[in-house]
């Protein structure tokens, strides 16, 4: 881990302090609550991975009246503490099988080994046990922490050189987004299955969160065969949104 003093002056840490990024994580839990509720309604232990502010895990628990635990290895990141720990996501401090759901927004891009995340997440889900993923896609055209055309395509010494340049940053190799096919083979590794809900994401929730001209946008492209669209979903959509399950067997 970088010293605070290597971090001064990076415009990522600096905007997870801003309003304008904790009104989205608000919209974010909505968003969440929308594809979820059913789950977190039906679920008795839930977690939140890489809770981050701690926002989002705050208002789906008003919203399902239930606790949800917190785990963020950021100090800096948390701003509301109540049912937060401080921890390690790939050494989880639960034990085998002991929960029912898990929210994974937005993480896995901030760990060293994808792999062993999703290992972590097998292991302490009961057998049945579901997590929900939002994540995001190396190839998008605008990178989404730094919002740098691009920078998450470079390998690491071209993105840190990019990222300096920039003005923004020192160092962007603490970020590791995937492609879709590697994102699939790390969430199905460890035994999970894997089913991908961004088509119905953005059914359900194109109208409330990007507005009416990109609603008449996607009503008129969800015309086109579905392996299409899942297709080009796939390959462009700046973000994906999966729901595991660990097999009761």
């Amino acid at each position: 881990m970088e010293a605070q003093g290597e971090r001064a002056g990076d415009w990522y840490e600096a905007r997870l302090r801003s309003a304008a990024y904790l009104e989205g994580r608000r919209r974010k839990a909505r968003v969440i609550a929308e594809l979820c509720l059913n789950e977190l309604a039906a679920a008795e232990r839930i977690a939140d991975l890489g809770s981050g502010t701690g926002i989002i895990k705050n208002i789906l628990e008003t919203a399902i009246a239930k606790p949800i635990l917190g785990i963020e290895i950021s100090e800096h990141a948390i701003v509301e503490r109540r049912g937060m720990v401080r921890g390690d996501i790939l050494r989880l401090p639960i034990a085998d099988e002991a929960l029912d759901f898990l929210i994974m927004n937005h993480v896995y891009e901030h760990v060293s080994d994808h792999g062993h995340l999703f290992a972590e997440a097998h292991r302490v889900l009961r057998p049945g046990g579901q997590a929900f993923v939002s994540a995001g896609n190396r190839y998008v055209l605008m990178e989404p922490h730094y919002r740098l055309p691009l920078l998450s395509w470079l390998p690491s010494a071209a993105a840190n050189a990019y990222l300096r340049s920039s003005g923004r940053g020192r160092r962007y190799d603490e970020i590791r987004y995937l492609s879709y096919g590697r994102l699939q083979q790390a969430m199905s590794g460890p035994g999970f299955r894997v089913r991908d809900i961004t088509r119905r994401a953005i059914d359900d929730l194109i109208s409330t969160t990007w507005g009416s001209a990109w609603e008449r946008t996607w009503m008129s492209f969800r015309t086109l065969p579905a392996s299409v669209v899942d297709g080009a979903l796939r390959a462009l959509s700046p973000q994906w949104f999966f729901m595991l399950e660990r097999p009761a067997s």
